[in-house]
């Protein structure tokens, strides 16, 4: 038995909380019982005063025995002066009892012990009665033995039966929590043999519908989580480590075929060179992004941001560059709060991934809508089936096969926009009702 263990716990609570539950009914039975009898013997006691003051107080000449001869009740009748008039005969005439009453004082009933009848404990009753002496005290007493062995049985049952009772429950206990139990630790055995390579395997789900269910399908929610985290962490590493090889092969060529020449490095090798670097140090950047965002280490300074500026900001360069034509006559005011730098990064990606795929045109437009500011980045070119809308926001996401870089880019900028959009509490999606091309709606709560 393991002090630690939850079988362990349940019992002793549930033994200490039905042991302490019993004992607080056992005592109150106990007094009640008590309470009982005391009451049934005074009852009795009175119904015999009753019947003694009704004979004196009829009676010309006062009686010199009251009741008969017993040894577990007497009787004693005293005047005014302190006289025994008359008494039980287990009394005689002899003294007064030692019992403190005076004539006239309201009817008492005590319990008492050490009078001269027996060692017992009696219950004694005392009260003023009419005689054609004059008033008298009457005392009656009765054996209250009786009372005390029956509550003793009483108690001594309950000594007995109340450590048995809690002893069987203990053991109930015990067996059904651990009954109850052996699911769990299935369960936790299951788990616990699930290793880093077969993280497909699931625990056994009972068909109970309690909470042990519940558990196994939690807990195979949880593996299913895991398993699809470790999927795209492996899919991330492999689809980094093609990214980066790529580039670093296409320089190393460049490297070694200049050096195998001995000739001079021509103004285009370095252009070419630099245009990889640059490449490798964007595609690094995204990477340190993705890295920081999984690691929950994003921090972000917020503040209120003029989403239009930003969209001209960015919509420039591509303007200049010449390659598209840039339409922006729908871009009007709009006021966000966020980070401003990761704003920037997002509307940058979305801009880069349509000039990319653009026949000639990109479109921008930006307005506010209630209390949201929406903005639109589309494009004239290819676009991509409704099957594909989930996949281009995938890291390392590209539709053609290839894979190729000029075409495809990185395939983590749609990635990127979507994990900046979320954390500003906003939404991305793509509408495909839009005419040709591809057509990104982008929606951010207004400040």
């Amino acid at each position: 038995m393991k002090p630690a263990s939850i079988r362990f716990r349940v019992t002793a609570i549930a033994v200490v909380a039905v042991a302490t539950v019993l004992a607080v009914v056992a005592f109150g039975v106990v007094l009640y019982q008590r309470s009982q009898l005391t009451a049934a013997l005074d009852s009795t006691l009175r119904q015999r005063a009753d019947d003694i003051a009704a004979l004196v107080a009829a009676a010309e000449t006062l009686p010199t025995e009251l009741g008969a001869s017993q040894q577990e009740g007497f009787a004693q009748l005293i005047d005014g002066a302190g006289e025994v008039i008359a008494a039980s005969p287990n009394l005689g005439r002899g003294d007064q009892l030692a019992i403190e009453y005076t004539v006239g004082d309201p009817e008492t009933l005590r319990t008492m012990t050490g009078l001269p009848v027996d060692d017992d404990a009696f219950r004694v009753i005392s009260r003023t009665v009419a005689t054609r002496s004059g008033p008298a005290a009457l005392h009656v007493g009765t054996t209250y033995d009786v009372v005390g062995e029956s509550t003793d049985a009483l108690t001594t049952s309950l000594a007995v039966s109340i450590p048995v009772a809690v002893i069987l429950l203990a053991g109930l206990v015990w067996v059904l929590v651990g009954t109850t139990l052996q699911p769990v630790e299935r369960i936790r055995l299951e788990v616990a043999a699930i290793g880093a390579h077969d993280l497909d395997r699931r625990v056994s789900q009972p068909a109970t519908g309690d909470e042990i269910a519940l558990l196994a399908a939690t807990m195979n929610q949880m593996l299913g989580r895991i398993e699809e985290s470790v999927t795209k962490q492996q899919r991330f590493v492999a689809d980094a480590s093609h990214e980066l090889r790529s580039p670093l092969t296409r320089m190393r060529s460049e490297i070694e075929v200049s050096l195998r020449d001995k000739a001079p490095v021509a103004s285009s090798q370095l252009e070419s060179l630099l245009a990889e670097v640059v490449g490798l140090q964007d595609l690094v950047a995204d990477l340190l992004h993705l890295a920081r965002s999984d690691a929950g280490s994003h921090s972000m300074s917020m503040e209120l941001v003029d989403l239009d500026d930003l969209v001209l900001a960015e919509a420039g360069p591509l303007q200049l560059d010449g390659r598209v034509t840039v339409d922006m006559k729908g871009v009007s005011a709009a006021r966000v709060e966020g980070d401003k730098g990761q704003l920037t990064r997002a509307i940058r990606n979305l801009l880069d991934n349509a000039a990319r795929h653009a026949a000639g045109i990109v479109t921008i437009t930006l307005c506010e809508e209630a209390d949201t500011a929406v903005l639109t980045v589309g494009d004239d070119g290819p676009g991509f089936a409704p099957d594909q809308v989930q996949l281009i926001f995938e890291r390392f996401a590209r539709l053609d096969d290839s894979r190729s870089r000029a075409s495809g880019g990185s395939g983590l900028g749609l990635s990127i926009a979507r994990d900046i959009v979320h954390r500003h509490s906003g939404t991305i999606d793509v509408d495909l009702a839009g005419g040709p091309g591809a057509r990104f709606v982008v929606r951010l709560p207004r400040a």
